[in-house]
């Protein structure tokens, strides 16, 4: 039905093209006609695509052949490798639990133009977690019991850092600039 729709749509241009040519109205008309016979098979490919029931590989099996039926699995929560169902390790020790109340990264701090233009090139240390893509300052909460790395401001910015939004750390810097300017 794709197909066809877009033969009509070309039919349609060309007779658009001879109408442009001619002048003569009747192949503008011809032309919106065959546009809507074209908007029509769209839609009821459309449709039709979206009724289509889902087809498994079973499914597809059972339609080319015989097949014996297998018996269906059932699914059960896996436990996490080296763990007992009651949730203690194999060798005894119980196993922390995962917090996932806590997302794995800290939203991007909305830094005002101002204080992106007094931080751009300072080399004040920040602190960067492994595989975690934002830069924070020594006292942000979110960095507690996760290990850190110190770099230079404008070296984590190039490094790809972006900054907090708990610790607001290009906020903060700024404001530590405006008073080493106001302080001198």
């Amino acid at each position: 039905m794709i197909m066809g729709a877009a033969l009509l749509v070309l039919l349609g241009l060309g007779l658009f093209v001879a109408g442009l040519l001619t002048g003569v109205t009747a192949w503008y008309w011809a032309c919106v006609a065959v546009c809507a016979a074209a908007a029509v098979l769209i839609v009821l490919a459309r449709r039709s695509m979206s009724r289509a029931p889902v087809r498994t590989a079973a499914g597809a099996a059972g339609a080319s052949g015989p097949v014996a039926a297998a018996p269906a699995e059932t699914v059960t929560a896996a436990t996490p490798a080296g763990t007992t169902e009651s949730g203690a390790s194999a060798a005894g020790a119980p196993v922390p639990a995962v917090r996932h109340d806590e997302p794995d990264d800290p939203p991007v701090e909305e830094v005002e133009v101002t204080d992106l233009l007094l931080i751009v090139d300072l080399t004040d240390e920040v602190l960067v977690v492994d595989e975690h893509p934002r830069y924070h300052v020594a006292d942000c909460r979110w960095l507690q019991g996760r290990s850190t790395i110190p770099l230079p401001l404008d070296e984590a910015r190039t490094d790809g850092f972006t900054p907090c939004g708990v610790c607001r750390p290009d906020r903060t810097l700024a404001a530590r600039a405006r008073a080493r300017r106001s302080g001198s």
